[in-house]
């Protein structure tokens, strides 16, 4: 006697399957009766078991650049971005290595066309931006940082504010350390990467990759921004809730992530995430626990 079928969520070339009502398949079969998709990771997130596929997931960070996190700019040493990056380097991102899932490196990275073009908001909140340490003084996006002392001693010139091809709009050094050439380096000129303005679309859409995995800062500003966009043009979205910081008030975060296990995704941690991955299925389980799946 056959299971009983899955619920079909979503439409005919972009659709989940839930099986009653915590469990959701998010591999994407071609059609809603086709077989089992493998390899396949499980994860618990904070509403429900959601089954995704590695070879159609990757990892985004978000703004985890010098410009934001380096002391040597002045930035606290104690910076709530710095836990996030030894999450990230700990857990985070040896759990998507281990898994095979690409990571897409979203950071701002302007050009002179962009700086013409900045929407008057958004000057407005980088010349804002205050938390530096000490003397320094770092004016509005474009603007010139001027030397740099770096913590081994050496001097580097810091170029100009989250313009491209600077060190200032690099990856933060320890994070930058982990890139590799199965990656996507993304630059963004607005909060979100996924606003039309960027490549982002077409590069996960030309690696076929479904289903997103968000971290980096600020979580209620740029990577909230992101996956909102990535959200509404299609793309499953999963916040690592602690792979993710803001400097905003304790209810911005709060706020955020309750809209994200309302209606925009899923809600899970880093260690949801390296237990999945520890759980990959290669192929069916002859005594399967997730009803509804077919083995064929």
């Amino acid at each position: 006697m056959g299971s009983k079928r899955p619920e079909i969520i979503g439409g005919k070339k972009n659709f989940w399957l839930r099986h009653g009502t915590e469990q959701f398949d998010l591999t994407h079969p071609s059609t809603p009766a086709s077989p089992a998709i493998y390899p396949r990771i499980p994860l618990e997130t904070t509403t429900a078991h959601v089954t995704i596929d590695p070879t159609k997931t990757a990892l985004v960070i978000v703004d985890l650049q010098n410009y934001f996190l380096s002391p040597g700019l002045g930035r606290p040493p104690d910076a709530i971005g710095l836990k996030i990056v030894d999450r990230l380097l700990q857990s985070a991102i040896p759990a998507c290595r281990k898994a095979g899932m690409p990571i897409m490196w979203l950071n701002w990275g302007l050009t002179e066309q962009d700086i013409d073009k900045m929407p008057p908001t958004i000057v407005k909140g980088f010349a804002a931006d205050c938390n530096f340490d000490g003397e320094r003084q770092i004016n509005g996006l474009g603007s010139e940082i001027g030397p740099v002392e770096l913590g081994d001693g050496s001097t580097i010139n810091g170029g100009r504010v989250l313009m491209l091809n600077q060190w200032n709009s690099e990856s933060y050094k320890p994070l930058e350390d982990q890139h590799e050439p199965q990656d996507m380096q993304v630059d963004k000129n607005r909060l979100s990467g996924f606003w039309g303005g960027t490549a982002a679309e077409e590069i996960l859409e030309g690696r076929g990759i479904r289903t997103l995995l968000f971290a980096g800062a600020n979580t209620d500003q740029c990577v909230g921004a992101s996956l909102i966009d990535a959200c509404v043009r299609g793309w499953d979205c999963l916040l690592l809730s602690d792979a993710c910081a803001t400097t905003s008030p304790e209810f911005s975060k709060q706020c955020f992530e309750f809209n994200v296990e309302g209606g925009w995704g899923f809600l899970l941690s880093c260690e949801n995430l390296v237990k999945g991955v520890g759980n990959l299925q290669t192929g069916p389980d002859p005594d399967p626990e997730v009803p509804g799946v077919e083995q064929r």
